[in-house]
């Protein structure tokens, strides 16, 4: 949610006489990676992981980025989501390397990931609640340029103004936020997604689907991020089943794919501009019950949204996606349509239904709660949260 020249209280109140918008730099296309052989940097520091990149196209990136006196050498193999501990593990690899360009290949925790280390490479004197302070990061690109290349269609982090990091003390995702750790260029590569896995497909085209309906619909979203989010959401309904279960060889899988991959970062784009909502607040479930979030996210919007309703947001997105009635029964049809996309990508209804322990989920639920109500999604959101508010949507999650 980038600054801009705004009166802001977490009441929900902001006012604006303008604003500014403004992305990342994108190179888009099968073969973009190409582009690389043109970045101009001298010390390349590659964050990537290794299980997702095959040896050959590690290879090739090798080859693009070296020569002629250039260097590059592997700084980071990201396997989990980052950590605090993780990141303090390798930040001497990078700093021994001194790179001008750090090269992040991978899903949202590695590019997450190269974001902290960009932090920290550039401000080696900063500490974690420094850099988790929101809008209080220092000027970036002195010392080196971020440069992302999403190998999923998700998180859109290889475009936001946000890494989430999670507490090694506390075990709780927290967020890096500033408008200076946008990448400096975002390299689109559908050839990059082609050996996505159908469940990764899912959960990170799920993730994708919540930030573009909660970015539109969020409180201080403004009129462009609206328009970029909702193009987004769309094409996610259409396109997402289609990029899970077709052949991502053939030509319906290739057009799907190819959509989805520039889709999860439009709703990136419009998040920058706005702010996730509810299922992004309570989405702590995730690292405590050790679920992916992109599973979490797209079981719990359907719940979310139900909760939300009726909101001209919805509305928009039903009558666009061939749907009609009142108010009322669209939004309920969007709920319905969400409903359906899960049921037919193997997502459960509910955490029950997932397998999370009743017990285990009920003492968690008061700390879940107080946790989503303190959340700057929660406040800016259609339908603001208050703790019994929270327990309620949070149980109706577990058993609805």
């Amino acid at each position: 949610m980038q600054n801009d020249a705004r009166s802001l209280n977490l009441e929900g109140d902001y006012m604006a006489d303008y604003s500014f918008y403004f992305n990342t730099k994108f190179v888009c296309g099968r073969g973009s990676l190409g582009y690389l052989d043109e970045l101009g940097s001298s010390r390349t520091a590659l964050v990537i992981d290794s299980r997702a990149l095959a040896a050959d196209r590690l290879e090739k990136v090798r080859k693009l980025l070296t020569g002629s006196g250039r260097v590059c050498q592997v700084v980071a193999d990201v396997n989990a989501e980052p950590s605090t501990d993780a990141v303090d593990k390798v930040l001497k690899n990078i700093r021994k390397f001194k790179p001008d360009c750090i090269l992040a290949i991978g899903g949202g925790s590695v590019l997450d990931t190269a974001k902290a280390l960009w932090v920290f490479y550039e401000h080696p004197d900063y500490t974690w609640e420094q850099a988790f302070t929101p809008f209080g990061v220092d000027k970036l690109g002195k010392a080196a340029q971020l440069v992302a290349v999403p190998t999923t269609s998700g998180t859109g982090s290889e475009t936001t103004c946000v890494a989430v990091i999670t507490d090694s003390e506390t075990g709780l995702k927290r967020l890096i936020m500033s408008d200076e750790i946008v990448p400096t260029m975002a390299i689109l590569d559908a050839d990059m997604v082609s050996s996505m896995p159908a469940k990764v497909a899912a959960y990170s085209g799920l993730d994708a689907l919540a930030h573009a309906i909660e970015g539109a619909a969020c409180s201080v979203s403004c009129d462009l991020a609206v328009s970029v989010a909702l193009g987004a959401a769309l094409d996610i309904l259409e396109y997402l089943p289609t990029s899970v279960k077709a052949d991502p060889e053939s030509d319906e899988g290739r057009k799907a794919r190819e959509i989805m991959h520039s889709a999860a970062s439009m709703a990136g784009m419009a998040i920058n501009k706005s702010c996730t909502g509810l299922t992004h607040s309570i989405d702590q479930i995730g690292p405590i019950f050790g679920l992916p979030h992109g599973l979490v996210c797209g079981l719990l919007l359907p719940h979310t949204i139900a909760y939300s309703s009726p909101h001209p947001i919805y509305v928009r997105i039903a009558r666009r996606a061939g749907y009609a009635g009142s108010d009322n029964e669209m939004c309920d049809s969007l709920v319905k349509r969400l409903w359906d996309l899960n049921a037919e990508l193997g997502i459960p209804r509910n955490l029950k239904d997932l397998g999370v322990d009743r017990e285990e989920f009920a003492s968690h639920v008061d700390r879940l709660a107080k946790i989503g109500v303190s959340t700057v999604a929660s406040k800016f959101s259609p339908a603001p949260l208050d703790e019994e508010k929270a327990k309620a949507l949070l149980w109706q999650a577990y058993e609805g």
